[in-house]
This record gives C-alpha cells, structure tokens and sequence, in this order.
C-alpha cells in the first residue's frame, strides 16, 4: 500500500484507497449487572448525572442496550443528604433520555400498586385487555376515600376549614389561605374548592381525564396530585398511528401565582388551570410491557433500602 496522506493509502495494483483503522481509544463503558444494586460511583461514571446538582447513592439496572438505559436509582441533593428520594432515569446512548423522580413514599407505594394494575390490564402490545373501572363496582376502600374528600370540599365551602389542620382560613380574592399551616384553597367555577390530596387517599383507578397534549391515553393512573403537581402513568398512542402503544410516565405543574393574585381561571397555551410538563423531565417512555415487573421489582427493593416499606 502506498501512502496518500496521513491515515489514507493507496494500493498501486488497483488504485484501490483504503483508510487505516484506529482502535477505538474511548474507555470501554462498564457492563452492569442487570438487577443488581450497583454502588452510585457506577452510574456517575458511565451515565449523565451531575454531582454537582445530585448525588446517586446505589442503583438498579431495569434494561440497558446499545442505544438505551433504564434504571432506578436512590439519590439525594450535595447539600441535603438526608432527605433522599429516588429517580426513574432513561438515557439514550448515555446521555439524559427523560426521568421522574418520586420523594413521598406514599407516592412509590401508588408508583408500584400503579404498574400492577398496568401489568394485569395490558397485553404485550399495550392492548387493553381488562375492564374498565367505571363499569366495575367501587369497593368499600374506595368509598370510603371519595366519601372523606367531599367531607373536606363541604366544610371547605361552609366553614373555610383547612383540609390539613382543621382549622379555619382566611378568604383571600380567588382562593382560601390558612395563617395557622400556609395550605392554599384555589377557587374555580361556582366555588369549586381544589386542594391538594394526600397520595393514600387517591383511588389509584384508570381513567383517560388527563392534560395529555398530542398523544391519546388509551387509560392512566394518577399516582400524585397536588394543586402546583400532578404524577400520572398512561398507556398512550398516536392519532396517526394507533396501533402503537406505549407506557409514558408523566410528571406536570402550573404556576398558581396569577390565579391567586388575580382570579384568572385560565392560564397559557388555552390549557386549563395552566398544567405543563416539568422541565427537565424529557420523555420517559417503556416500550415493552416485559420491562414493568423488573421494574416494579427494582422500585420494591429500593423502597426496602429506603426503609419505606
């Protein structure tokens, strides 16, 4: 071979040009055990997590493949280190892909309970394949959740009692404040009191009322919900191509400082009290329903390292 420039030669019989291979000289990305808690140090290294924003203590493998990572992890902030939580995190070819991070262990429970539900009422291409609740008969546990949330909503309306300390709030212009804990009352329609909700009170039931914009739900599961945040799961598809189906996990807030300060009702982008996805969160999407039981497995262990089982 003769030589043309660097790196590129030439073969004098058949004018044939060939370049010359170089060994690849970027460190070999460690392998990691599916399954298996890993010391945080392995993440930090082979994924795109900051320590300079949060520290990964240990984490699970979901699925890892050339092109895409799942894991779950148990992290907490450089400067708070006892207040852990932990985090859903997607990459795609090792760098960010999406994440959802959960720090109520309330919230992990309905996380988990959540994809069960998911599992037994999907196929292996996201076709529904159970029954719908709103046609099946709600149980004891959940009237008992509905009746204590209208309990709250009436003596919201009639006394301003604080669904939170039971004690009375003062009315501002468009929603309630109580002096005594800070809990906010918003406003809407003919007095129609929003608060937040505590995650055990939630029914955990599929429905398809969610700010989704885009996609179609097929049906979801809220698993948080709170006046500035709202934590869902859903199986979701397109308009233009609905036989593919997914599972995405969506994660929203609004700003409720117009609504207070003013008594606006409506807030950008036409969506209804203002619900956006959060920053940062990207997509995290599972496209295979064989991944939800190592995922609800991982997401088991961790709520026992966490010791909020």
């Amino acid at each position: 071979m003769r030589p043309l420039v660097a790196g590129i030669f030439e073969c004098p019989q058949c004018k044939k040009i060939i370049k010359e291979k170089k060994e690849d000289t970027k460190t070999k990305v460690e392998e990691a055990g599916k399954g298996d808690i890993q010391d945080g140090e392995f993440f930090h290294r082979n994924a795109s997590l900051n320590d300079k924003f949060e520290v990964c203590e240990k984490g699970i493998t979901i699925h890892r493949s050339s092109t895409r990572w799942i894991a779950a992890l148990i992290c907490h902030s450089p400067q708070i280190k006892d207040e852990k939580y932990v985090r859903l995190s997607w990459w795609k070819g090792y760098q960010h892909g999406g994440m959802i991070k959960i720090y109520d262990p309330a919230v992990l429970r309905n996380m988990i309970e959540a994809l069960k539900k998911v599992d037994l009422s999907f196929d292996d291409l996201w076709n529904w394949k159970g029954k719908f609740t709103r046609n099946s008969p709600k149980t004891d546990e959940d009237l008992e959740k509905e009746k204590n949330i209208e309990i709250l909503k009436y003596r919201i309306i009639e006394n301003k009692t604080c669904p939170k300390c039971q004690k009375k709030m003062s009315k501002m212009k468009s929603h309630y404040e109580c002096p005594h804990c800070g809990e906010i009352v918003i406003l809407e329609g003919y007095n129609q009191p929003i608060f937040n909700i505590s995650p055990d009170d939630l029914d955990l039931r599929f429905h398809t009322n969610l700010p989704i914009n885009y996609y179609m739900p097929v049906s979801g599961i809220t698993i948080k919900w709170l006046m500035g945040e709202w934590k869902a799961i859903a199986v979701i598809y397109s308009k233009d191509n609905p036989n593919k189906k997914w599972l995405r996990f969506y994660w929203w807030v609004r700003d409720l400082s117009n609504i207070m300060r003013y008594g606006q009702r409506e807030m950008g982008d036409g969506t209804k009290m203002g619900w956006k996805a959060q920053r940062g969160v990207s997509s995290p999407n599972l496209y295979e329903r064989e991944l939800v039981k190592p995922l609800i497995n991982a997401l088991e262990r961790l709520s026992v390292e966490l010791n909020w089982n």
